[in-house]
Formats: structure tokens, C-alpha cells, sequence
């Protein structure tokens, strides 16, 4: 879908609680694009399905590949684009709840950035997202992750400034997704804290050699 320079959108969170149904997602397209709503964003976490990864989204509720297929012709066939919202490094403690993907983790919801496993999972959330959906924009989170690399990523690399985790990661997830074709939106607040010692946004400047170390 061509990109949309102008958007006035919703998005809808998919992850707390209960996972919209698909007859509800269309009621909402309707109502939104009725009044000159042209873009949707569907919040998942783990609550789509993704290729190889059995147990993302298991037992809690998620939307299938088909699904998705199907929303986003919906969408599309009302002058809509549909815009995934994932995570890519915190918000994903139901997924941590499983043996399964415990080494995949940091501490707390926090994915282990610098493991391979991590850009591994992240890969296939990439790939089921290029089948599912025809924009070419994602939503890649980022946010909260308050204690990056204050858990197994210190044990395994000691104690770092968390600037540069967050660039490397940021940069592993961004080659990732561009393989697939996709431009990135992501929330700020981590880089305000870090900046400012813990707050959200305060006037502090983001210094001009950290600026560098992040995708224009």
C-alpha cells in the first residue's frame, strides 16, 4: 500500500485483557473510515500468529494469518491502512511465561538484546507480518523497558551503558524489518529516560554522539 503522507487513525489495543474480535475490528473500520479515518493501528504483542513460533500468543487468544489477510482487505477495500503495532524488546511477559522462550529474555518482559535467538524470533514476526499485512509501515514498541541490561545481559556482558544497548538493538530490528521491506514508527520515552535520569519527557537534549548511533 502506498504510503499515506496525511494520517488520522486509531489504534486499537489488541494484547490487554481480550483480543478484539474480527467482527468487532470491522465495526470499528467502519465507524472510523465513515468519518474520514484512514488508518487503523492493531496493537499485538503476542496475540497474532507467527510462522515458527508455536507458543507465541498460545492459550491466550491471537489473530491468525488468515485473519489478518482478511482485516486488512477490509481495511483496504475502505480507503484504509492497516498498521501493525508490535514489540521488540519489552511488553512481552505473556510470552515469557513459557520455558520455552525463557533464555530468550533479559529480565522481567525485557527480550536479551545481543542474542541471536532474540533477532531469530523477531525475524519471523518480521516474516508473518510482510504475509500478512500489504503496508509496508510497522510499529516496532521499544517502550518501557526500564531495566534493559540490568539482568542476564549484564551477567553475559557486564555492565554497559544502556545508550548503546538500545542502538545496537535498535539497529539489529530495523535490518531485520528492512529485509521485509518495512519503514518503522516506535515509541520514545526510553531515550527521554535514559537521557534524563528516569523521566519520560523533559527538556534535556538527547547529546549529539548518541544521536548518531540511531536509524535516521
Amino acid at each position: 500500500m502506498k504510503y499515506q503522507p496525511n494520517r488520522l487513525g486509531t489504534m486499537i489495543d489488541c494484547s490487554r485483557n481480550a483480543v478484539a474480535s474480527v467482527e468487532s475490528v470491522k465495526k470499528w473500520i467502519d465507524l472510523t473510515s465513515s468519518i474520514g479515518y484512514n488508518t487503523l493501528m492493531l496493537y499485538t504483542e503476542d496475540t497474532y500468529e507467527v510462522s515458527g513460533e508455536p507458543y507465541f500468543g498460545y492459550m491466550r487468544g491471537r489473530y491468525s494469518r488468515e485473519e489478518l489477510r482478511g482485516l486488512d482487505a477490509y481495511a483496504k477495500n475502505k480507503n484504509m491502512e492497516l498498521i501493525p503495532c508490535i514489540q521488540t524488546l519489552a511488553h512481552l511477559n505473556a510470552l515469557n511465561r513459557w520455558p520455552e522462550y525463557k533464555e530468550h529474555f533479559d529480565v522481567d518482559d525485557i527480550l536479551l538484546a545481543q542474542d541471536e535467538r532474540v533477532y531469530l524470533l523477531i525475524d519471523h514476526m518480521f516474516a508473518t507480518l510482510a504475509d500478512s499485512f500489504t503496508s509496508r509501515v510497522v510499529h516496532i514498541g521499544m517502550d518501557e523497558a526500564h531495566l534493559l541490561g540490568r539482568g542476564r545481559y549484564a551477567d553475559l556482558h557486564g555492565v554497559e551503558e544502556r545508550f548503546g544497548i538500545m542502538a545496537r538493538h535498535l539497529r539489529r530490528v530495523c535490518d531485520i524489518g528492512e529485509k521485509y521491506g518495512f519503514r518503522f514508527l516506535m515509541w520514545s520515552d526510553m531515550f527521554f529516560r535514559l537521557a534524563s535520569g528516569g523521566d519520560y519527557y523533559k527538556p534535556e537534549t538527547i547529546r549529539d554522539e548518541v544521536k548518531k548511533d540511531y536509524p535516521r
